[in-house]
Parts: structure tokens; C-alpha cells; sequence
């Protein structure tokens, strides 16, 4: 975790002192302090879950970081339930993963590239990355187009349902692929020596032997430090899910206001403000790793933050939603529907061939930054 998170992390409690002492009557300043004291808090957690692997097992490690892997988003996105601000809701989903697929791997591929020229990955595992993505399109996109031969609410929230039954579904069997079988093959001594990342898909050892030096690839990975204690992890991961959600709470209490004072739309706070508060310790990971000539790495962040929103946390919420007066649906505005479409397609083009130069990351960026214009200029 870098050092300025923890910097950061008095943000934490600024906000809620804030709120205690001068009330709501400072709304701008909770939005603000909340925000960013959100970002070491998401650190925190991911850090925390990493840190556990070392204790309870690579398995119960990985299943760890995935649940937690996305709670801040799925907290903010609980309150907003709460508070009847469906539009945000839906904005942070599709900004999460527009986030994650357009704007942090393009800026690691981007000043990856800038300082190494040409990267190389592992194009079969980036298919597995697209194949999902794809997938989690097609699960906003089939309920907006029935909404064209269905305008029974009931039906579309039953439609909506069923849907987040299957992609919950699917992503526990893509854990079960992730934690356990690529877990299990890691510690499998028969299987080939591993590639490293920064070498292009290679089945001859020879080949393997040429790009490594002759190096075990184990040994070019750096040496980590024992972590705390697990009682310390523990304790810290209770203490930043609390601390989450006590400033998620802040957070979405001052969206109406703070929108009301600068004449920004809930939409633009969901699509572009949160889901870059939650990707922000994400996002500087994936960036030091690509500048490090890793960016395998970088494109699993933050593809895989894009699948467990698209399958788990969006799934998740509409199953929550049927707790409270409005109920959450799939069905997601034709602009974002696009821009989703996009940024899969782009996603595959990308990640076609296994290998990547600075300007493939710029493109991505473009579209993202062309996506929040759009939606800075659109009202209600």
C-alpha cells in the first residue's frame, strides 16, 4: 500500500467529525472529506485480504479477495439503495466497469508502454477476461431490449432477478476456475516451468529457457515480508469496513445536496466520481505494476474488478433491492449500454494478440474521457 494512502487516511475522520459537529449544514465539505477518505479505506481492505492469504490458505485467501475485493462499491451502492437513488446506483455500476476496463488499463498500458515500448501478456487468459466481459454486456443488454416487447414493471423486475441468479452463478464457478484450479496448478511441480509475464505465450522450454536467461522465474519475483499478525488483519479489515461504511453513508447523504449546489447531474457523481474513489488504490496498483514491465498484472485488475461488478456486485444489489421500496432492475440507460458495448469490444482488440503499446492505452483513455463529457453535460 503506498505511503500517501496513509496520509489520506485522516480524511477517514474528518468527514465524520464534520458531520457530528456542524450536522448536514456542510454538505460540500462531507462529500468531499468522505470521498477521499473512501480511498484508504478500499486499500486498507484489499491489503488486509492479501495479507490473510498467509494465514488461512491460498483458497480461503482468494475467496477473501473476492468478497471484499469490491466492497466499497457495493456498500455505497447498499445506502444509495437506502436513500432511493436508483440513478446513482446504476451510474457507479457501469462506471466501475467502465472505469476499470477503459481508464485504468489504459492508463497502465499507456505509461507501461511509454517507458517499455511493447508488453506482452498472456492472450489466453486476456480471452477469458474478454469472454467475461462480453458476457456481463449481454446481461444489461438482454433486459433493456425486452423492455421493448415487455412494459409489464413486474415482469422486468422478475427478468432482472433471474438474471442476477445466473450471473451469480457463473461467477462462483469463475472463482471456482480461479481459486481452485489455477491455486492447484500453481503448486502442481509436473506442470511446465511458468512463463513471466513480461515474455510473450511460449510451449517450447527452450523458448522458455531463451527469454528467462536460464533463471528460474520464480527467482525474478521479489521476496515479500512476513505480514502482521493475523489478529492485526483482522482487526484492520473490521476497522475499514466499518470505517467505509460510516463515510459511504456521508458520502451518499451529500449526493443530493452537493449536486443541487454545483449543478452536476446524480448520474455524473455515479458514473465518473465513485467509481473512481473505489478504483483509485486499484488504479495506482495497476499503474505501479505495468511501469514495473508487468502489465499480465494489470490487465487482471482491472479486468477482474470489471467481471465482479458486472457479476457479482450489480447481481447482488438487485437481489438487496427487493428489501426496500424501489427495487432495482438490469434494465440501464441506451448511452450507458453503448459505452459498455465499447469499451468490451475495445477490451478485446486490445487484448487480441497478447501484446500492447503505449498508443492502445491512449485509445482507451480517449473513449473514457469522451464518456465523461457526454455525461457531464447531461442533466437530471
Amino acid at each position: 500500500m503506498p505511503r500517501w494512502l496513509y496520509y489520506l487516511l485522516i480524511m477517514a475522520v474528518v468527514a465524520p467529525v464534520v458531520s457530528l459537529v456542524w450536522g448536514s449544514q456542510q454538505e460540500l465539505i462531507i462529500f468531499i472529506t468522505s470521498a477521499l477518505g473512501l480511498i484508504p479505506l478500499a486499500a486498507l481492505i484489499g491489503r488486509s485480504t492479501e495479507d490473510m492469504e498467509y494465514y488461512v490458505g491460498p483458497i480461503a485467501g482468494g475467496l477473501l479477495n473476492a468478497t471484499f475485493g469490491n466492497a466499497p462499491e457495493l456498500i455505497i451502492g447498499i445506502f444509495a439503495l437506502q436513500h432511493g437513488l436508483i440513478s446513482v446506483v446504476k451510474a457507479s455500476i457501469t462506471g466501475s466497469i467502465i472505469s476499470n476496463s477503459l481508464l485504468v488499463l489504459g492508463s497502465s498500458l499507456a505509461f507501461g508502454g511509454w517507458r517499455w515500448g511493447k508488453q506482452y501478456f498472456s492472450a489466453r487468459d486476456a480471452g477469458q477476461y474478454t469472454a467475461m466481459m462480453i458476457l456481463a454486456v449481454a446481461s444489461l443488454l438482454i433486459p433493456a431490449t425486452a423492455t421493448l416487447a415487455i412494459t409489464d414493471a413486474g415482469r422486468i423486475q422478475s427478468i432482472s432477478v433471474a438474471i442476477s441468479v445466473i450471473l451469480l452463478l457463473v461467477y462462483v464457478m469463475y472463482l471456482a476456475l480461479h481459486v481452485f484450479h489455477v491455486r492447484a496448478t500453481r503448486r502442481n511441480p509436473l506442470r511446465k516451468t511458468p512463463v513471466p509475464v513480461t515474455a510473450p505465450l511460449l510451449d517450447e522450454p527452450e523458448e522458455v529457457e531463451a527469454v528467462t536467461g536460464g533463471v528460474d522465474p520464480h527467482e525474478l519475483e521479489e521476496p515479500h515480508e512476513k505480514p502482521p499478525p493475523l489478529w492485526v488483519n483482522i482487526a484492520i479489515l473490521a476497522a475499514a469496513t466499518v470505517g467505509t461504511a460510516w463515510n459511504s453513508e456521508l458520502l451518499v447523504g451529500a449526493i443530493t445536496p452537493v449536486t443541487t449546489l454545483l449543478g452536476w447531474s446524480p448520474v455524473f457523481i455515479g458514473i465518473v466520481i465513485i467509481p473512481i474513489i473505489g478504483n483509485a488504490a486499484e488504479h495506482s496498483s495497476a499503474l505501479y505494476i505495468a511501469l514495473r514491465d508487468r502489465v499480465d498484472l494489470s490487465m487482471a485488475i482491472a479486468a477482474g474488478s470489471s467481471i465482479q461488478v458486472a457479476t457479482f456486485v450489480a447481481p447482488l444489489l438487485v437481489l438487496i433491492s427487493l428489501f426496500y421500496t424501489t427495487p432495482l432492475t438490469l434494465v440501464f440507460q441506451p448511452l450507458e449500454l453503448v459505452i459498455l458495448a465499447v469499451a468490451a469490444i475495445l477490451f478485446a482488440f486490445v487484448s487480441l494478440d497478447g501484446e500492447s503499446t503505449w498508443l492502445a492505452g491512449v485509445q482507451l483513455m480517449a473513449v473514457y474521457l469522451m464518456a465523461c463529457v457526454v455525461f457531464f453535460f447531461i442533466r437530471g
